[in-house]
């Protein structure tokens, strides 16, 4: 089974088709200032340069605040009609207190979000390590919300946990009945890059050797992911992957990683 590129949370057979893979950054990363860009891109948005050197973005701002619709507007005219942007579900739904959100809330960051139209993909829903799975009836509102609220699967939902008492079968079969993946990272207390994949897609997030958001990673561990994410394509899924050391060597690891994937890393 594979995720549709242009509708993610609706699956489709394709027999075993190749996935795709898309992989950048958490927030716009690049080298340099637009003085330092190519000429062709010193007119035009970070954005826009960004979007030529990478095929999706990982949009963390949205994590804070809620952006206005005109920015969301804006912001899918600025790339391709290739491009797919990732939205983090703003921190008011995630990590309020035992999760008591107001409905409203979800139903008003997924209306305005809607406003990315088809380069909208993956809605990553990303809980705190106070989030155990004790919290699992406030976790299922949350995905049941959001499930209803997607009645036409437009968003792919992918949930970053940080605490390891969620890595078990019955978590597994949550997010299956929300049609929800589970994120591969590497945060030290609640790295899970082992676990195997099987929901509808594949998703990683590298926050730093360290998980400080900071740092590099060596040829050799991208090497390691490479070989994973092969595999996973060649299954049939599509892979999505963002680099959060954005203090660190965040533009380098993607652009290596694309590479090894790619089987080019020599060129």
């Amino acid at each position: 089974m594979k995720t549709n590129d242009k509708a993610p949370g609706k699956k489709v057979d394709l027999k075993q088709s190749r996935g795709a893979l898309r992989v950048g950054t958490s927030g716009i990363v690049v080298p340099g200032n637009k003085q330092s860009f190519p000429l062709a891109f010193q007119d035009k948005s970070r954005l826009s340069y960004y979007a030529s050197l990478f095929n999706t973005l990982e949009l963390n701002s949205t994590f804070y605040k809620t952006p206005m619709p005109s920015t969301f507007e804006k912001w899918s005219q600025e790339v391709p009609s290739d491009f797919r942007f990732t939205v983090k579900l703003l921190k008011d739904i995630t990590h309020v207190k035992n999760l008591s959100v107001d409905p409203e809330t979800i139903a008003a960051f997924l209306r305005t979000a809607t406003h990315l139209g088809p380069g909208k993909s993956c809605l990553l829903i990303q809980f705190p390590a106070s989030i155990t799975s004790d919290f699992i009836k406030g976790v299922e509102k949350v995905l049941k919300i959001i499930h209803q609220l997607d009645k036409d699967g437009a968003w792919q939902k992918v949930v970053e946990f940080r605490h390891r008492s969620w890595y078990t079968k019955p978590t597994l079969r949550l997010l299956a009945r929300y049609q929800a993946a589970t994120v591969l990272q590497d945060m030290p207390r609640s790295n899970n890059l082992d676990a195997i994949v099987d929901g509808p897609v594949g998703y990683f997030r590298f926050h730093g050797p360290k998980g400080d958001y900071r740092g590099s990673y060596d040829e050799t561990f991208l090497k390691e992911q490479a070989n994973k994410i092969q595999l996973l394509l060649q299954g049939g899924r599509d892979v999505y992957v963002y680099f959060n050391n954005t203090m660190g060597d965040a533009f380098n690891n993607a652009m290596l990683l694309k590479r090894l994937v790619d089987g080019d890393a020599g060129s």
